[in-house]
């Protein structure tokens, strides 16, 4: 199903569809999706930017469910004289000809992280924000935007926390990454898997610690706040700029540990068309062999629907967990 414009143009647009694809990726700002349509006649009537779109997908006799919400970003046309005219369609959940993308100069004294993204974002046409309750109240004695859009803030802010930061139309989201997320799908040989490849294992991206420095003015001296990783390799990342306090330390080192542990092992399954996978939930993949199968952390999500390939659920994967990297024979 889609609509745009408040118009639900599911049918007439399904004969001309030549495929569709909804993308969502966790830590960046907002998720897209693209409409390729047949313009030979056309007969869908050319959208605005900014007008509000809803893509939802499922399966006959299961419903659908909507996978995405935003609006329309860019139109194209395309066309030549042996190969037809075709019309592209691109769409963003965060309006780019909104105010969230202009830049702001202020700061802000002693304030929670909701505080923060309460203030900047009514500046900005949010006008409502959700925030993790385990971040909500992590406190800065000072923080500022310089010339800075409440976008590029956001995410900003979620790398100093270990959260993940999106808008989707007039609502900010930071959520806590890598948490318990009780949403997870299935990716079994034989069964729903298409495709895998998949490497549960890189010694590149592992460090066994990972160390934030932060000023101490009572002691006129710098200082380190460490933690240790689940990874076990010998050595250290150690954040490049010194943080204002021991608490601000103390949440980067714990961003970077957590960083560290999700970029250990990376790969990507396809599946049959699945609506229920979200960016930061869990895959449990089986049936592809001994030391593949496993939990990993999904980091993107892309739907497919087109008119050969039919509907299919990409899904990029991060932080090996549960035997995966494991082969126990």
């Amino acid at each position: 199903m889609v609509t745009i414009a408040g118009t639900n143009i599911t049918a007439p647009l399904l004969p001309v569809l030549i495929s569709l694809t909804v993308s969502d990726k966790v830590g960046t700002h907002a998720d897209t999706a693209s409409l390729d349509i047949d313009d030979t006649d056309g007969r869908i009537v050319l959208p605005q930017i900014g007008a509000p779109v809803i893509v939802a997908l499922g399966w006959e006799g299961g419903g659908v469910r909507v996978v995405f919400t935003g609006t329309v970003d860019e139109v194209r046309s395309s066309g030549s004289r042996g190969g037809g005219r075709t019309l592209s369609i691109s769409a963003k959940g965060v309006d780019t000809t909104g105010k969230a993308k202009e830049p702001q100069q202020r700061h802000f004294d002693h304030k929670t992280v909701e505080d923060i993204l309460k203030e900047a974002g009514s500046s900005a046409s949010i006008t409502e924000v959700e925030v993790d309750p385990a971040l909500a109240r992590i406190t800065r004695t000072y923080f500022e935007m310089r010339d800075e859009s409440f976008i590029h803030m956001g995410e900003r802010l979620a790398r100093e926390i270990g959260g993940n930061f999106r808008i989707q139309g007039t609502t900010a989201t930071m959520s806590r990454r890598g948490a318990l997320y009780p949403a997870s799908v299935a990716a079994v040989a034989g069964r729903n898997l298409h495709a895998w490849d998949i490497s549960p294992a890189l010694g590149r991206a592992q460090y066994g610690k990972v160390r934030a420095r932060w000023y101490d003015p009572a002691e006129a001296a710098w200082m380190e706040t460490e933690e240790s990783t689940s990874l076990g390799a010998e050595t250290r990342h150690d954040h490049r700029y010194g943080r204002a306090s021991e608490g601000e330390a103390g949440e980067q080192a714990v961003a970077d540990r957590a960083t560290s542990e999700r970029d250990a092992g990376e790969g990507s399954v396809t599946i049959e068309g699945d609506t229920g996978a979200i960016p930061d939930g869990l895959c449990i993949v089986s049936g592809a062999r001994p030391g593949i199968d496993g939990a990993y952390r999904i980091e993107t999500v892309t739907h497919r629907y087109s008119r050969g390939g039919g509907f299919i659920t990409e899904l990029e994967l991060r932080q090996p967990q549960d035997g995966a990297g494991q082969d126990p024979r």
